[in-house]
């Protein structure tokens, strides 16, 4: 296996939502990067929404004037998935979340490309067991490569793969780690880590709003006023040591509450109904302050790049 400080090219398979946000990272880092997408208009556009991504961390400071241009400079489009992949060093793969689709491209890529090229795939649901199945050409450099949407704003990701070899996993996650990306290392479930956390806290927030227990502006100020304050630098273990004296006394002190909300007081969200998308998304509207859905999410990116520089600088 190749050592990660030696990859110089890396070939993305997809250009959508999450593939050209990865050849952000990977382009602003140095590497060339080849953006294979079937053709179409998503194809057509990447070099722009890229450009555009690019120039917007240029405006909040996070990377040079010039490192814009020589960004740009580094990525290569094409259709042709051959061409992308040849001399590519490692392939991040960011298709649709469709079972048969990413398995018919794992197939293609690894009949391919050199046996020391570790191929990531984007999954948030799907095992990569699953996805490699059909794999005949070392199926162990096939792993999941999970990012936080969109990955060029938010570092951290997830490597998976209970059949891949612990050197592949390793080397993605040093590769991974120089780009300045926050890895972490899992087993393979359904969701993965950072997914199953959200969607515990989702189900949590769409039950109290369907049973009446308050609106949604209400769990909207939980987060973004209450928790999202201290989970952006301390997460659930971190609450608890500061709930206590340690996070020994906290687990111990808090046990039986926790335990009875668990057991006995927190309930299933079972179904929801058309009524209650309507009513969530006409409650959630106003919250936008007048913002159209892509100016709430550039507000949304702004807070977050502005976080992520907090960060930084205070470590």
């Amino acid at each position: 296996m190749k050592n990660p400080d030696a990859f110089k090219k890396v070939a993305v398979i997809g250009c959508g939502f999450i593939g050209y946000s990865w050849g952000v990272v990977f382009a602003r880092n140095g590497l060339a990067v080849s953006m294979y997408n079937r053709k179409s208009k998503t194809l057509d556009t990447v070099k722009d929404r890229m450009k555009e991504a690019l120039e917007f961390l240029r405006d909040e400071g996070m990377i040079e004037a010039h490192a814009v241009r020589e960004s740009l400079d580094r990525i290569t489009v094409t259709h042709d998935p051959e061409e992308a992949v040849r001399d590519a060093d490692y392939i991040q793969e960011c298709l649709w979340e469709d079972l048969e689709l990413k398995r018919e491209m794992f197939e293609r890529l690894t009949a391919i490309v050199p046996a020391d090229v570790p191929i990531g795939s984007s999954c948030s649901g799907l095992r990569i067991t699953d996805i490699a199945s059909r794999v005949k050409h070392h199926p162990e450099r096939c792993i999941v490569a999970h990012p936080t949407n969109p990955p060029h704003l938010i570092p951290f990701m997830e490597i998976s793969g209970d059949n891949a070899s612990e050197e592949v996993k390793r080397t993605v996650y040093r590769f991974m780690e120089s780009l300045g990306q926050k890895p972490i290392l899992c087993k393979e479930v359904y969701g993965y880590v950072l997914n199953r956390i959200q969607l515990s806290l989702i189900q949590e927030a769409l039950y109290l709003v369907k049973e009446g227990i308050c609106n949604v502006e209400a769990v909207e100020r939980a987060l973004t006023d209450g928790l999202g304050l201290r989970w952006a630098f301390t997460g659930p273990y971190g609450v608890e040591e500061l709930n206590s004296a340690s996070l020994e006394e906290g687990l111990e002190k808090y046990k039986d509450y926790m335990i009875e909300f668990f057991m006995n007081q927190q309930k299933k969200l079972a179904d929801y109904d058309e009524a209650f998308i309507k009513k969530a998304a006409a409650e959630f509207k106003p919250l936008m302050n007048g913002k159209s859905h892509d100016e709430y999410l550039k507000w949304r990116d702004k807070m977050v790049i502005r976080t992520r520089m907090l960060k930084r600088n205070n470590p």
